[in-house]
């Protein structure tokens, strides 16, 4: 049997991208086609104290860059008026014309209004309507005003929710042929086989109690973790937010950040308390997914209702070897479930304490969005034309930097003679799946009924 560490519990954990989401300069001078993005960027577009190198790595940020960049989004978004500003339970959004407002908009050499950067609002998808005599595709959910909190955020001026963001939604779009083929959208932070095996020989022998100098010995060993994105553009706002997700729910659960909500301990924490309960040798998973049942439709395939939350955080256990090989395992971590299902219930309070849990949360609605136009072939059938959102050479999202690699990070828990490593993770989003199975609910159609785009002329409506 592979030697234990005596007396400890050691988590190796990846520090990867920072927590917020990063901003992107839209530049209209540049001689090629309309680019949308969300401004300004300063500096190396640094939110949260931590940025992205050229080159992929992840650094910390400059302050002053940090503290440039709040300034310059608020003066960028302030002056928000008139009814956009007020709560409302059900906002709606027509694709069609916000569309036709993207053209007009770049025919005119006009950036987008932050009323268009944040979908007028809008704070979840809750409904998709389908409106074959007005050619047309709505969104509905949530909305109010918003402003920029401490952290450069955009989030509700009550609710504190994140605000759903346009090119999120044409990031999930574009990932539509990527949905046909069945790849899911996903993020996963993993170390690389030669940091698990120098791992695996570092700890040969036996070890005492991990000094600080062991944890970072183990660092090192660990080295550059890997950041693996899948189903949309990797240079992405979107991509970028799941990223920061899978970061920040690792930090939570291995005690590396303190929980912002009651009731939510790390695993660490439940170790520390139930000795002897964890697994030698394990290698716990975590990672975010849509819940069970997360999508209605009324019994013609007109109208969807997103189920809230939505969203469960899902477990799965494995064992590192000493040749550096992970290997499978049956053997059931009660404490890893017990953290991801505490997760699952204080997930509504995260995504407001923490909002990149709100931000993926919109992202996940977008892509379930995607996966509806997609599945049931609503362009042809509807003789909808998004020429903004689809093509590329009309309309380009802001490149963001991609997050890469990821330094690793030890935390111990003095305990037992046994040692946990969380080494991978992120989010899954299997949305074909999703959509091919909805329940049927005859609610959704008489809402469907009730938010016809005929009500407005605009490309927004209460």
């Amino acid at each position: 049997m592979y030697p234990l560490i005596r007396l400890a519990i050691v988590s190796v954990f990846l520090l990867s991208w920072h927590a917020f989401v990063r901003a992107q300069a839209v530049n209209f001078a540049e001689e090629r086609p309309f680019v949308v993005g969300v401004v300004p960027v300063v500096g190396n577009g640094a939110v949260g104290g931590v940025a992205i190198d050229a080159d992929g790595t992840i650094k910390r940020a400059e302050q002053r860059d940090a503290a440039a960049l709040l300034d310059a989004r608020r003066a960028a978004l302030e002056g928000l008026t008139g009814d956009i500003a007020k709560p409302t339970k059900l906002r709606k959004v027509s694709l069609r014309r916000l569309d036709a407002l993207l053209a007009l908009h770049a025919s005119q050499g006009k950036p987008p209004t932050p009323e268009m950067l944040y979908l007028a609002g809008l704070q979840r998808i809750e409904y998709v309507f389908a409106y074959p005599e007005a050619n047309d595709l709505v969104l509905a959910g949530p909305a109010e005003g918003w402003l920029i909190d401490d952290a450069g955020n955009v989030v509700g001026e009550n609710s504190g929710a994140s605000v759903l963001q346009l090119e999120d939604l044409i990031a999930a779009l574009r990932s539509s042929e990527k949905l046909l083929t069945g790849e899911m959208i996903s993020c996963s932070i993993d170390p690389t086989p030669a940091g698990l095996q120098q791992f695996a020989r570092l700890m040969r022998g036996g070890r005492t109690s991990p000094s600080a100098r062991l944890l970072r010995q183990i660092e090192q060993a660990m080295g550059p973790q890997t950041i693996t994105l899948t189903g949309v553009s990797p240079d992405s706002h979107f991509a970028q937010v799941l990223v920061a997700a899978d970061w920040q729910m690792k930090r939570l659960g291995m005690g590396l950040a303190e929980s912002p909500v009651d009731g939510l301990p790390s695993y660490m924490e439940l170790l520390q308390h139930h000795p002897g309960a964890a697994p030698n040798n394990a290698m716990p998973r975590w990672w975010m997914a849509y819940g069970e049942q997360p999508i209605e439709s009324d019994k013609d395939r007109l109208g969807w209702r997103l189920s809230p939350p939505g969203i469960r955080v899902c477990t799965a256990a494995g064992r590192l070897q000493a040749d550096g090989r992970i290997a499978p395992t049956t053997e059931s971590d009660p404490l890893a479930k017990e953290w991801a299902d505490a997760m699952t219930a204080k997930y509504d309070q995260l995504a407001i304490a923490e909002p990149v849990f709100g931000q993926l949360r919109g992202c996940m609605d977008l892509a379930l969005v995607a996966a509806i136009l997609t599945a049931n072939d609503l362009a042809t059938y509807l003789n909808l034309e998004l020429p903004m959102f689809l093509d590329d050479s009309r309309l380009q999202l802001a490149a963001h930097r991609v997050p890469k690699t990821v330094a690793s990070q030890a935390n111990a828990v003095k305990k037992r003679r046994a040692w946990v490593i969380s080494v991978s993770g992120g989010v899954d989003l299997d949305v074909g799946s999703v959509v091919n199975t909805p329940a049927v609910q005859a609610e959704v159609q008489t809402a469907r009924t009730s938010s016809s785009p005929s009500q407005s002329k605009s490309w927004w409506w209460d």
